[in-house]
């Protein structure tokens, strides 16, 4: 992403998706937070944040498209492994927004091609080991927005959680996977910037099918992020960096709260967001990307109580 006006679109927004009720509460973590980077070593551009396992993280840099895996590095994260990004015919520039660790592999959610960035092209990709995207999807249903507003976060919920909690599909329908062959094992949800809305994939074979679509409690959403018994919705400093969580009731992803940032955590360009999966005495280590390198770091951490 990049900053833009939002005018009279963010009011009319804010009426269509709606924000939970009540105030934002304090973030429910310590209130420290520190630089996760060295020096300038990502630059700008720095979105999505995934982690795969409490020792690795993916990463994922719209322009130029980059992927990075980082790991440990005494207090910080360093970089891995990194790899430019391509399309699966190895042509273009993704503008990589948002990138999830599934166990079906490595997937990146784009707005459109950097090479030709005045055409909307919402997509998911897949990657394996090298720069080219070993499938693509592209992602019906949206509302036409500016190439810049699509697809910006991206999170993936597996089956046995919605099969659990009674997801319902936009129709009524209670979900069933076995309405959806060969489409892994679980559902992708993906945060449309424009509106805030968040948008449920089945990924078969080379299409996506939607099945349902709903509010994320935020204006604009930036990063999504699934903990294992609800999902996250991260916003910008358009929204302060709030944070709100949804959970499955009668079938649907509601919000339960909204939660300020840190506050340490500066009121900057937030676009990425990871919770580890891994508790440590009580507290689990929480991500955030900075879009804009502020101060020459793109990498903040911080903590989050388990027991929320």
């Amino acid at each position: 992403m990049r900053i833009k006006v939002i005018g009279v679109f963010m009011v009319l927004v804010l009426g269509l998706t709606g924000l939970p009720a009540g105030a934002a509460t304090s973030w429910p973590g310590d209130s420290a937070t520190k630089y996760a980077d060295g020096t300038n070593v990502f630059g700008k551009n720095l979105s999505g944040l995934s982690f795969e396992s409490p020792g690795v993280v993916w990463a994922v840099k719209n322009g130029p498209s980059t992927l990075y895996r980082l790991v440990p590095s005494g207090s910080t994260w360093k970089v891995d492994q990194k790899r430019s990004l391509k399309f699966a015919d190895g042509q273009g520039d993704p503008d990589a927004e948002g990138v999830v660790s599934t166990p079906d592999g490595l997937f990146v959610a784009v707005e459109r091609d950097n090479n030709d960035g005045d055409v909307s092209a919402p997509k998911i990709l897949k990657y394996g080991t090298g720069s080219n995207a070993v499938a693509e999807w592209e992602l019906g249903g949206m509302p036409e927005v500016d190439p810049n507003d699509g697809p910006e976060a991206i999170s993936w919920v597996p089956d046995s959680f919605l099969t659990r909690n009674g997801f319902k599909d936009d129709s009524g329908r209670t979900y069933n996977p076995a309405d959806y062959p060969g489409h892994g094992s679980g559902l992708f949800f993906v945060g449309l910037e424009a509106t805030g809305e968040v948008y449920v994939y089945a990924l078969q074979g080379s299409s996506a099918k939607l099945l349902s679509r709903f509010a994320s409690g935020q204006s604009q959403v930036m990063d999504l992020e699934f903990d294992g018994s609800k999902l996250w919705s991260l916003c910008d400093n358009h929204c302060s960096g709030r944070a709100t969580t949804l959970a499955i009731s009668s079938g649907k992803f509601k919000a339960t709260a909204t939660y300020n940032r840190p506050s340490t955590l500066p009121n900057v360009n937030l676009e990425g967001f990871a919770i580890s999966p891994s508790c440590v005495n009580g507290k689990k280590v929480v991500l955030w990307s900075d879009d804009d390198n502020t101060s020459s770091h793109a990498l903040r951490s911080g903590t989050l109580n388990c027991a929320v």
